[in-house]
């Protein structure tokens, strides 16, 4: 029963990672486009004032055309759930680490203090990161996943990049005490690959809650 559990596992998985490299792929070829600005097309039309001008035109449908593909992205991350920080079940776990590039998972028990903590700091980051989708497992209720992915010690996040581990956070390990910031724990998560936007440690961010 164990083996075809685990035959199971590694066929989801292999096949949804393939799916989403796929996406990305067709993602990254269209951040490879120059980005227009708002600030590019004011310029270009100070520049040509009345003149029909086939350039600025280009311009203006190039940008139009980005604005459309960010909404899809946009509209694509609230599909998967980004956003927002939600409650899984073991059964959902393989299905939404590798349907976003980018996955936290928390493994946490009720009764600990230390994820709860960690929870107050992981709800904080959705909407702030919305290229990742953040996530929380009761440990006691996935003991498979729990043993698989030989998590010990409670709190343990996982970080996710096209439904690979690229590594943990385990209690509050390497974040200075009790006391650490919103902004430290996510920058752990960024050096692993778990978060696409750009900040530094000592940014002074405003959290949505």
């Amino acid at each position: 029963m164990e083996q075809a559990m685990q035959d199971k596992l590694n066929e989801t998985m292999e096949a949804a990672i393939e799916d989403g490299w796929n996406a990305r792929l067709e993602d990254e070829a269209a951040a490879k486009k120059d980005t227009v600005t708002r600030e590019q097309i004011e310029a270009a039309e100070d520049a040509t004032k009345y003149d029909d001008d086939d350039s600025l035109e280009a311009l203006r449908a190039k940008r139009r055309q980005q604005m459309k593909e960010a909404h899809e992205q946009k509209m694509k991350y609230q599909s998967l759930g980004h956003g927002s920080y939600d409650e899984i079940e073991e059964e959902a776990f393989l299905k939404t680490v590798t349907a976003s590039e980018r996955c936290v998972v928390h493994f946490y028990h009720k009764n600990f203090e230390k994820c709860k903590v960690i929870d107050m700091h992981l709800r904080r980051m959705p909407m702030r990161f919305f290229g990742t989708r953040f996530v929380r497992l009761d440990a006691e209720k996935a003991p498979f996943f729990v043993k698989k992915l030989n998590i010990q010690t409670l709190p343990c996040v996982l970080i996710f990049n096209d439904g690979v581990n690229k590594g943990r956070q385990v209690g509050f390990d390497g974040l200075g005490g009790d006391e650490f910031k919103t902004v430290e724990l996510a920058f752990t998560f960024k050096m692993l690959q778990g978060i696409e936007e750009a900040f530094e440690p000592e940014d002074n961010i405003e959290w949505a809650c």
